[in-house]
C-alpha cells in the first residue's frame, strides 16, 4: 500500500545523500539483513528507491520515508501497485516509529547519521536490527573499532555493533569523498546491565572520558582505592597508564560492576574501605551500615 501524503511544510535542505548506483548492491545489503517474509522494515531516506525495491522484492513490509518532495513524488510513482510498500513524505528524525517489532535498513544521508542512530537507540521501542550504510569513520566510532568511544561504551550493554562490510564509494551517485561501511546494530535480547543501572553506568563512563583524565588511574581515582585499582588492572589485563579509550567494553563493564558492588549496602567490607579512602559518595543506607552499633544492640 502506497501512502499518498500531502506535501507538508518540511525543510528540504539537502542532507548529503549519495544514492546507490546498481540494484546488485542493494540486493546484497538486503541479503545480509536476512529479513523474514512480511517483516516490518523502516527505510530512512529512501531517495531514488533502489534499496526500497530490493526490500520489496524480499517480501518485507516496507515503510519508506523520504523528506524531499521531489524524491518522494518519484518514489510514490515508482511503487504504485506494490501492496507491501508504504511511502511517507516525512522527516525520519520526527517520524513516529512502530510499537511492534521492526528492523531498519537504510542508506543514511551522511549529515543525519549520528542523529538517526541516537534516535533509533533511544526510542521507547528500538529496532531489533538496524542495517545502515554510513561513513566508514562513523561506523568505526559507533562500533568502538579499533578503540572504544564514549558512544560505543555507553550503548554496548543494550546493543551489539558490527561492521558488516564495505561498499566502494563508486557504487554511489554522486560518489562520496569517504569510504562507506555497512553497520549492523543488533538489540540484545537481554541487556548486560539491569535497566535500572543503565543511567549510573552511562554517568560512570562519561565522567571517565570527560574529566580530562589522560589515563585510567586518574579517571578512576575518585571511585576506587589504589590497591583495588592495581588488583583490577591485574585481574582484567589492562595498564593503569592506558587511556580510557584503550580499555575494551568488557573491561569497563567489569570496573563498573566492581564499583557498584562496592557502593552497595550488601557489601559492608568494601563500603568501609572505600569510605575511609573518601573516594566514593555513599548512599544514606550505606552510611547507616557503617555506623557503630548502638549499645542496646550489642
Amino acid at each position: 500500500m502506497v501512502r499518498h501524503d500531502a506535501p507538508t511544510p518540511i525543510d528540504v535542505e539537502p542532507r548529503s545523500q549519495h544514492f546507490l548506483r546498481t540494484p546488485a548492491v542493494a540486493r546484497r545489503v538486503v541479503a545480509q539483513a536476512r529479513l523474514r517474509r512480511h517483516q516490518l522494515v523502516i527505510e530512512a531516506g529512501a531517495g531514488s528507491g533502489m534499496l526500497t525495491r530490493a526490500l520489496a522484492e524480499a517480501d518485507a513490509r516496507v515503510v519508506a520515508v523520504e523528506r524531499d518532495v521531489r524524491l518522494f513524488r518519484s518514489l510514490r510513482a515508482r511503487f504504485v501497485g506494490r501492496t507491501n510498500v508504504e511511502c511517507h513524505r516525512a522527516d525520519i528524525l520526527t517520524f513516529p516509529l512502530p510499537r511492534e517489532p521492526y528492523a531498519v535498513v537504510s542508506n543514511v544521508p551522511f549529515s543525519i547519521t549520528a542523529a538517526l542512530v541516537r534516535r533509533l537507540l533511544d526510542a521507547p521501542n528500538p529496532p531489533h536490527d538496524a542495517w545502515l550504510l554510513v561513513q566508514r569513520e562513523a561506523a568505526m566510532k559507533f562500533a568502538g573499532v579499533p578503540r572504544e568511544s564514549m558512544f560505543s561504551l555507553v550503548r554496548k550493554p543494550a546493543f551489539r555493533f558490527t561492521i558488516a562490510g564495505r561498499i566502494d564509494r563508486h557504487e554511489f551517485v554522486p560518489p562520496p569523498p569517504v569510504d562507506v561501511a555497512l553497520l549492523h546494530i543488533e538489540r540484545r535480547a537481554r541487556p548486560l546491565i539491569d535497566p535500572r543501572e543503565s543511567a549510573a553506568y552511562a554517568t560512570f563512563v562519561r565522567r571517565a572520558f570527560r574529566g580530562g583524565a589522560h589515563d585510567v588511574r586518574t579517571a578512576l581515582r575518585r571511585h576506587i582505592t589504589r590497591r583495588q585499582l592495581h588488583r583490577l588492572a591485574s585481574d582484567h589485563s589492562f595498564a593503569l597508564s592506558a587511556r580510557p579509550s584503550e580499555l575494551r567494553f568488557e573491561q569497563w563493564l567489569a570496573l563498573f560492576r566492581f564499583v557498584r558492588r562496592a557502593a552497595s549496602a550488601h557489601d559492608p567490607t568494601r563500603l568501609r574501605l572505600l569510605a575511609r579512602s573518601r573516594r566514593i559518595h555513599l548512599p544514606p543506607h550505606g552510611r547507616r551500615m557503617l555506623q557503630p552499633a548502638s549499645r542496646g544492640a550489642r
